[in-house]
């Protein structure tokens, strides 16, 4: 017995340094080493692991379950940023909030659906009309927006009220990352082809409005199938291919964001929102930036687990809207669909008194 209590021991000791090592990425630049950013991805696993060891450790009646207790104590607020409770997705009315503004952020996959290979359907395009019928936000920040053949969208869409809209690559035939408004949109332009800013007026005021498509991974489906093995513990020489595309798109954010987006969301002097796929995690390098100025609405209303991607990796949330300081979050509802491989989001806010 007590063999093994020094083998569990031993266990604990590096489980608790693992649920450490997991959350270290926000801090450390992927410039300097990949590895945090890399564990960051098996946060939950060893949350559970910690969680499992201290009732282990409680059933033995064993101090030592004071490890796993203390060192999720110490980490706690990492919780938050993969789980809530307590969050509202119910939009309010507009009698109770007059100024209250809706965003939708939604990658569609060119309305191709769960699949990998991209292929439109105009099925899928119908069911993304309808859900704006349904939902009706006031603002669309899309990615991999595309027209479905025989099927004009765009046309739909100024048939909704969206009558201002701006491409990233283009208007006459805006496709890629798109922002689609009921509310005008001014001065817009290009921070590269996968990202747009622009001001939006909202009545009386003006906010600022960024929506991004961060670098993909561009896996491809013998990068998915080794991410499955992977997943399963086999890991073999193909896995370092996967590893490698992994490690340049992290820290392609990195420079995306001190190049980019970094003077965008810290040189605003009007209320921020930036919205997008992020292609990262909560807990990266990446969010960790972006936290240090806006705030993820997630956080504010969200509830459960939420992961906003469906394909065939792991399922994680990276389809965000963060907000700045000037705004409230009234409600968040992520949209479970199969328009497309990522789930819908939709944010109502509020802009608060001036």
């Amino acid at each position: 017995m007590k063999k093994f209590r020094i083998i569990l021991l031993v266990f604990n000791i590096l489980a608790a340094l693992g649920l450490i090592a997991t959350t270290l990425a926000g801090i450390v630049p992927p410039s300097k080493s990949m590895l945090p950013s890399v564990l960051t991805y098996g946060f939950l696993p060893m949350l559970l692991l910690n969680i499992l060891l201290a009732i282990v450790w409680a059933l033995m009646r064993r101090w030592e379950a004071l490890i796993s207790v203390g060192t999720i104590l110490i980490r706690v607020i990492y919780i938050g940023f993969f789980f809530q409770i307590g969050g509202t997705s119910e939009v309010p009315s507009r009698e109770e909030h007059p100024e209250m503004v809706t965003l939708m952020s939604f990658n569609v996959h060119h309305f191709s659906g769960t699949e990998f290979v991209t292929s439109p359907k105009i099925e899928h395009g119908n069911a993304f009309l309808q859900l704006l019928r349904e939902e009706k936000p006031d603002i669309l920040c899309l990615q991999e927006y595309g027209a479905v053949a025989n099927m004009s969208i765009n046309d739909s869409l100024k048939a909704l009220g969206y009558t201002y809209f701006y491409g990233a690559r283009g208007n006459e035939n805006p496709h890629g990352t798109v922002v689609f408004s009921k509310l005008p949109i001014v001065s817009p332009k290009n921070i590269d082809n996968e990202k747009v800013l622009m001001d939006i007026q909202h009545g009386e005021r003006t906010f600022r409005l960024c929506c991004v498509h961060m670098d993909s991974y561009q896996f491809n489906q013998d990068d998915r199938d080794d991410i499955e093995r992977m997943r399963h513990g086999k890991i073999d020489s193909t896995s370092r291919r996967t590893f490698s595309k992994a490690k340049e798109t992290v820290r392609q954010h990195e420079t995306e964001w001190k190049t980019l987006l970094s003077p965008v969301v810290t040189g605003s002097s009007l209320p921020m929102l930036l919205a997008g796929d992020m292609n990262d995690i909560p807990g990266s390098w990446l969010y960790g930036q972006i936290t240090d100025y806006l705030d993820d609405t997630y956080r504010d209303e969200g509830s459960g687990f939420g992961p906003t991607y469906i394909g065939s990796t792991p399922h994680f949330r990276i389809d965000m809207v963060f907000r700045s300081k000037e705004f409230s979050t009234l409600s968040y509802k992520r949209i479970e669909t199969d328009i497309s491989d990522h789930y819908p989001v939709l944010v109502s806010l509020e802009l608060n008194d001036k």
